[in-house]
C-alpha cells in the first residue's frame, strides 16, 4: 500500500484550533499561514499556549478561500478586505485580522520559548477581544520574517535591533526557519500511529490532541521512527518535494486537553509513558534528557517550495540512523 497524505493542517494563531486543507503552500519556514500569528502577554510579551489557558482550544480561526488558492503566489496577490476571521463561544462579534499588512503597525518584542525578537501588533482591537476572551492584559502578533505569508517590506515598524527572523532550534535542524511553532517548521504523524496508541485507550482520541501539520496514510504504525528523507510527488505540478524528519516530537500537557472544551485530563501521556519514551524507544543512548519524555510524531524542515495536496504519494528514501539523533556540535 503506498503512502499519501491523508491530512493537511495549519494553525494560523498559535494554539488556537487548526484549519484542515485540501492543499497547502509550502514555504521556507512550513505551510503557508501556519502560526503566524501568537497571542502574547501585555506586559512581557511572552507567548500565551494552552498550556496557560485551555481556552484557545475553543478559538476557531478561519482563512477566506483566496488566501488558501495557489493563485495568490503568483499575480493575482490577495483582495484587499481579506481576513482572517477569530470567533469564540461567548464572544458576541467575531474578530476580523486583515491579511494585508498595515502600514502603521507598531513593533513588538516577543518571546516565545528560547527565542526573543520583533513582531507587529495586530492594534487595539485584537488586543481588547483576546483580553476579553482570556481575562488578562494581552495582545496579537504577527511574525515578520522572512518566509512570513505575505511579505513584511513596507512596514513603518522598527525591530530596535531584534531579528525579525526565527531559526529553528540548530542542534537538529541548522539554519531552517519557523514562525511560532514550538521549534520546527512542521510536525508530521501517521495516521496508524494514532490507530494504534486508540487500540490501548479506554476511549479514543481524535487527531486534533496532537495538532500535526501533515497526517501520513497508509504506513505501519510507527514506521515513521525510521524515515529520514522524504520525497513528495506533487500532484498539482508534478514536481517532487523533498522533506527531512529531524527530531521526534516529545508531547506535552496540551496533548490531555480536550480540544472541545479545553479541559485537561491525563490521556495520552499516561498510556504513551508505558511504550513511548526515550528509554523504552532506547533513543536515551544517544540523548540521556529523552529517558522520560513521551515520543509522538516528527519535526520535519524542508526547502523545496511547491503546493502539497491530499493525496499526494509519500516516498522515505533515506532512514534514521543513530547519529541523526545526536545534536549537531
Amino acid at each position: 500500500m503506498s503512502l499519501t497524505i491523508g491530512g493537511l493542517n495549519i494553525y494560523p494563531i498559535k494554539s488556537c484550533r487548526g484549519v484542515p486543507l485540501q492543499s497547502a503552500m509550502l514555504t521556507g519556514a512550513g505551510l503557508a499561514y501556519d502560526r503566524e500569528w501568537m497571542v502574547v502577554r501585555e506586559d512581557t510579551g511572552r507567548f500565551i499556549s494552552q498550556r496557560e489557558k485551555g481556552l484557545l482550544a475553543l478559538v476557531q480561526v478561519s482563512l477566506p478561500v483566496e488566501a488558501l488558492a495557489a493563485a495568490q503566489w503568483g499575480a493575482g496577490g490577495l483582495p484587499p478586505d481579506a481576513a482572517l476571521t477569530v470567533t469564540a463561544p461567548g464572544m458576541a462579534a467575531p474578530l476580523l485580522v486583515p491579511l494585508a499588512r498595515r502600514p502603521d503597525s507598531e513593533a513588538k518584542q516577543v518571546t516565545v520559548w528560547e527565542w526573543t525578537g520583533t513582531a507587529t501588533d495586530e492594534g487595539p482591537d485584537a488586543a481588547a477581544w483576546f483580553s476579553t476572551y482570556l481575562g488578562l492584559p494581552c495582545r496579537l502578533v504577527r511574525y515578520l520574517g522572512s518566509s512570513s505569508s505575505s511579505s513584511a517590506a513596507g512596514s513603518s515598524s522598527s525591530t530596535g535591533g531584534l531579528p525579525v527572523v526565527r531559526n529553528t532550534e540548530p542542534e537538529f535542524a541548522v539554519n531552517y526557519e519557523t514562525r511560532f511553532s514550538d521549534g520546527y517548521p512542521m510536525l508530521l504523524v501517521t495516521q496508524s500511529a494514532l490507530a494504534d496508541l486508540n487500540a490501548k485507550l479506554a476511549e479514543p482520541l481524535p487527531m486534533n490532541r496532537f495538532r500535526p501539520n501533515i497526517e501520513v496514510a497508509g504506513a505501519s504504525p510507527w514506521a515513521e521512527d525510521t524515515w529520514r528523507d522524504i520525497n513528495v510527488a506533487c500532484a498539482a505540478d508534478g514536481r517532487t518535494l523533498r522533506l527531512t524528519s529531524v527530531k521526534p516530537c516529545s508531547r506535552c500537557k496540551v496533548t490531555t486537553i480536550n480540544q472541545a472544551t479545553g479541559v485537561a485530563g491525563d490521556e495520552p501521556l499516561d498510556t504513551l509513558g508505558e511504550f513511548r519514551t526515550g528509554k523504552v524507544l532506547g533513543w536515551n543512548a544517544k540523548q540521556k534528557p529523552w529517558t522520560h519524555a513521551v515520543f509522538f510524531g516528527w519535526n520535519v524542515v524542508s526547502r523545496t517550495p511547491g503546493l502539497l495536496c491530499l493525496g499526494d504519494t509519500l516516498t522515505p528514501v533515506t532512514k534514521q540512523q543513530p547519529a541523526d539523533l545526536v545534536p549537531a556540535p
